[in-house]
């Protein structure tokens, strides 16, 4: 990979509340650096967008993202492709 290139890592959160710190935390453990995590929350009705806020406000490259209603995997991976901002892209589960 080119020196320090950003990748956009995006992540489909659905109740995920138990899972979403340890997948984040084991990203921003991570060697290599420069990184944008994309939390896209698909209205998981508990909570988990409290857990995805908190972690937006505890690192500086985390986004967290709200879909206006359920809408599912695949829905919910593209919409979070609208702020990646990294010349790499990947894609993470969040029990990942």
């Amino acid at each position: 990979m080119e020196a320090n290139k950003k990748v956009s890592i995006v992540i489909p959160v659905y109740k995920a509340a138990d899972t979403i710190t340890r997948c984040v935390e084991s990203l921003e453990n991570n060697t290599y650096k420069n990184l944008q995590i994309i939390l896209v929350e698909d209205c998981s009705g508990d909570q988990t967008i409290g857990v995805c806020r908190k972690l937006a406000d505890m690192y500086d490259n985390v986004l967290c993202v709200e879909n206006d209603q359920n809408h599912g995997v695949s829905y919910t991976r593209n919409h979070g492709l609208d702020y990646a901002e990294g010349t790499y892209l990947m894609f993470v589960d969040s029990d990942d």
